[in-house]
């Protein structure tokens, strides 16, 4: 065993946490009798409120990232760490003002519960071709997500507890495979709302806290060594090194339309019209905890000084100096949650590329329901695994680097562009998609290994210019390129059937309320929610409700 941080708080921590773990298996638990379906097992059959999918969206990417490794990145370089929220807050705006309602209404249109298929219909590709490269494209970016995750929580607890770090591995892997397993996207968005809720009080009482203890943070950072680059929104840097490096805090945004683990956010909201409420929940969680966590990590620079040897550490030890025993544990178990929330919405959405887009898709296309769930638990159960190894292997890489160099970045570069555009563009090709995903992916993965490639003395004699451009975070060059490749290759090859994508593309423009018209005999059927006539499927709503239709589907009761 190790020596952790702070022995007295170790034992607050492990009860806090131990707590924490019932109330999810609770949570897990209840969810599971709701999953009758694959699509209640994938995004909750699309009746999950606004609110609690607000909190999930944002919970769901905010992870060991945030909560480790913003505080971490303050720690290291002062007030420009506050950029990581450039980005992140007005893409996030933009997913959801011009992405959420297009897509829940296109994919309830098309009848997909995950993206893959969805790609697949939308373009009319019959070969497979498509949903195969994105459904290879998920599992691997959102595998090594997970990992990510079970990283940052084995970090913690074996800062905290004093554990090996492969016990602190295993333990969250058990954790986020078992309440994914048990009760699939409600579990995901409920634990989320919870989670989330913890989050956002953590951040919003460390730094006040720390304002009561030490004050005004940017006067006692300008005293320490080092002040000039700390207090500098450039960090320092100037001329091309300063434009590329601000570029590269921007670019983390654009990978929120890429990752899965947001969209199937707005694939799962209960009703198109709660789209506004849940995006307000949404932007003010990020906004208050994006700022909270840079302050963290400078108040930790404050307080600590220089010098800490792992840097994600930052953050426990600011709330383990300034809280007591109890209230520590609890905001700790906050970090934990935010790195179980991610964990959790990644691996669903791992699983659901493999039983619902490969093994449904192309293997047992005629595989029943209940086969579908009993499958999705058992490669939820086996990605979990890949995941807790992934974690050990890569375990000494930092969470903030981890995150966006192989997780965030490669699902932004490969399927950013290709969503977009098929919500927007009717052009779209499948050639174009499949071109533009293997662009985005060959060329996040080629960015990241620049320095091993070249050298670092290679790259720092270069130009100012091309220095800054080799170093900018890949997902810039990664976005622009996979979304050039989209389009010259749509536009030199043939386009899906015209008549059916100019079809959906007039629903999705028609009145909110056109989406909850009843098929009634009047209109054959022809409603906005079934364009071609098909019969809708409505999902149940209440509790009540899905009494009723287990009673139906029993044939307890006897009409007869």
């Amino acid at each position: 065993m190790a020596d952790p941080i702070a022995t007295g708080a170790s034992n607050y921590v492990l009860v806090t946490f131990a707590a924490y773990l019932l109330v999810l298996v609770g949570i897990g638990l209840f969810s599971a009798r709701f999953m009758d379906t694959v699509g209640d097992y994938v995004i909750g059959g699309r009746r999950v409120g606004p609110v609690v999918t607000g909190f999930s969206e944002r919970a769901s990417e905010m992870s060991g990232w945030l909560t480790l490794g913003v505080p971490a990145d303050a720690y290291s370089s002062g007030i420009i760490a506050f950029l990581n929220g450039l980005g992140m807050i007005p893409s996030d705006l933009f997913a959801w003002a011009g992405i959420a309602k297009r897509l829940r209404k296109y994919t309830e249109v098309v009848e997909a519960v995950t993206l893959p298929t969805f790609f697949a219909t939308r373009l009319g590709d019959e070969s497979g071709v498509v949903k195969a490269v994105s459904a290879l494209v998920l599992i691997i970016f959102e595998g090594g997500y997970v990992g990510a995750q079970i990283v940052a929580a084995g970090t913690l607890l074996q800062v905290l507890t004093g554990m090996e770090m492969w016990l602190g591995v295993v333990i969250g892997g058990i954790i986020v495979v078992g309440y994914t397993f048990l009760g699939g996207y409600f579990a995901v968005a409920w634990s989320d709302y919870f989670q989330g809720a913890i989050i956002l009080i953590a951040f919003i009482v460390l730094p006040i806290l720390a304002f009561a203890t030490y004050g005004p943070p940017f006067a006692a950072l300008a005293e320490l060594d080092g002040g000039a680059s700390l207090t500098s929104i450039t960090g320092g840097a100037s001329g091309w090194a300063a434009l590329f490096g601000i570029i590269s805090y921007a670019a983390i945004g654009l990978g929120v339309p890429g990752n899965p683990h947001i969209m199937v956010r707005f694939m799962g909201i209960d009703r198109i019209e709660n789209v506004r409420k849940a995006a307000l929940v949404a932007q003010l969680f990020m906004f208050v905890a994006y700022i909270g966590a840079a302050l963290v990590g400078i108040y930790a620079l404050i307080q600590i000084g220089a010098g800490l040897d792992n840097l994600d550490n930052a953050m426990p030890m600011l709330t383990l100096e300034l809280l007591p025993g109890v209230m520590a544990g609890i905001v700790l178990a906050a970090a934990l949650a935010a790195m179980m929330s991610s964990g959790d919405s990644q691996l669903l959405v791992a699983t659901s590329a493999v039983v619902e887009d490969v093994y449904h898709g192309f293997i047992n296309p005629e595989a029943s329901q209940e086969q579908l769930v009993r499958y999705s638990r058992i490669v939820t159960l086996a990605i979990g695994a890949l995941s807790i190894v992934f974690a050990f292997v890569a375990r000494d890489t930092p969470i903030y680097t981890l995150v966006l160099d192989y997780a965030w970045g490669g699902l932004g570069a490969s399927l950013g562009p290709l969503l977009i555009a098929t919500l927007w563009w009717k052009r779209l090709t499948k050639w174009g998609a499949v071109a533009s995903m293997i662009t985005g992916t060959t060329t996040m993965i080629l960015w990241t290994q620049w320095t091993s490639i070249l050298g670092e003395e290679t790259i720092a004699g270069f130009s100012p210019f091309l220095e800054g451009l080799l170093t900018v975070y890949g997902l810039a060059p990664a976005f622009v390129l996979s979304a050039l490749v989209l389009v010259v290759v749509s536009l030199l090859t043939t386009p899906p059937a015209q008549e059916n994508v100019s079809r959906h593309f007039a629903a999705m423009r028609q009145p909110l309320e056109a989406f909850v018209t009843e098929n009634t005999d009047d209109n054959d059927g022809a409603t906005a929610l079934r364009p071609d006539g098909g019969a809708p499927d409505p999902k149940a709503i209440t509790e009540m409700d899905n009494v009723r239709g287990h009673v139906k589907a029993s044939e307890y009761w006897s009409d007869r």
